[in-house]
């Protein structure tokens, strides 16, 4: 394994692309953050200043770009954008002179590559997607890293993040396999705070926080309930149980069964605390929510599948009443 720092671009000056900067910032990598308006500016002047809990971290100083420059290599691309804004900027990455870089999409909900790679919806992959999947160029599967992170974060300011509860990363190679870009890369995160592991079924990882982000999100931004509000008041945590069953039935028919009860996985997600779910920080900033990504895709899947998910449907039917309508 080459001891080399790597170059890392991680793409995105929200919650998650601030924790993964202000973690890897000087952890046996060189990283750079793409970021652009406010963000950019206060990130130049001020650095990331990170909170875990009540305690407050440090501050530490970020190289920053406003745009994709041709010159600079990168070894590996974090994109940490809403999922919405994904197709721009894997396309642009596409245009850009990216190629020996390995991408790995940090985004909630159903990557589109899941979609493109499974055989029984290969096909079906457009409708079960929705509007969004034809924005999605093709790209080689052998240049991406599937990745999933479990850290509850939101941002205090433009350049403050706060931190709670878990800090940990999964990687993985689509096909399964244990390469040498994975190691190195799981390697160097593990030189930070975060606690990363190489993953050889990176899609049932995603199914897994799945779980969660389906059902929690809408549960929160119709209710504007925090996490441990949902798994404490009895009829919401019956709700997101009978909601987590739907998606764990999907999941299977998927190939992608979940080895945890329904019980467990919400027990597991007591450890969110207070946390708010991204979706309903987006609704009370009046920022555009991820509905259609967390909940209506998977309602769609479940009908390309044949799988019954009645009260995600109903649940995806409120969400885009309460939300989406208007745009």
């Amino acid at each position: 394994m080459n001891d080399q720092a790597q170059n890392i671009l991680i793409i995105g000056a929200g919650a998650i692309g601030c924790t993964l900067a202000w973690h890897l910032s000087g952890k046996k990598a060189n990283v750079t953050l793409l970021a652009r308006g406010r963000a950019l500016e206060a990130i130049r002047q001020q650095g990331i200043t990170l909170h875990k809990g009540a305690q407050n971290r440090g501050t530490r100083l970020i190289q920053t770009i406003d745009h994709l420059h041709a010159a600079l290599h990168w070894d590996a691309i974090f994109v940490c954008v809403k999922q919405y804004d994904l197709a721009g900027v894997i396309a642009s990455l596409q245009h850009a002179d990216c190629r020996n870089a390995v991408i790995i999409p940090l985004v909630n909900g159903i990557p589109w590559w899941l979609l493109q790679t499974h055989e029984r919806l290969r096909h079906e992959a457009r409708e079960a997607w929705g509007p969004a999947y034809a924005g999605f160029p093709d790209v080689d599967a052998t240049r991406l890293i599937g990745g999933v992170i479990h850290i509850p974060a939101q941002m205090r300011d433009a350049c403050t993040v706060e931190q709670g509860g878990r800090d940990t990363l999964a990687l993985g190679e689509i096909d399964g396999s244990m390469s040498e870009r994975l190691a190195a890369l799981v390697a160097t995160i593990d030189q930070s705070d975060l606690q990363c592991k190489a993953s050889h079924h990176i899609q049932h990882e995603l199914w897994n926080k799945l779980l969660g982000n389906a059902v929690f999100n809408p549960v929160s931004a119709l209710t504007n309930a925090t996490m441990h509000q949902m798994l404490n008041d009895p009829g919401l945590r019956t709700l997101c149980a009978q909601l987590m069953g739907e998606v764990m039935q999907v999941g299977s028919a998927l190939g992608l069964p979940q080895d945890i009860s329904v019980e467990a996985r919400l027990a597991q997600s007591e450890s969110a605390g207070h946390a708010r779910t991204s979706m309903l920080q987006d609704a009370w900033a009046g920022r555009r929510i991820e509905g259609d990504t967390l909940v209506g895709s998977v309602s769609r899947i479940a009908r390309c599948l044949g799988v019954a998910t009645p009260m995600l449907d109903g649940i995806w039917a409120l969400l885009h009443q309460r939300f989406m309508r208007a745009s």
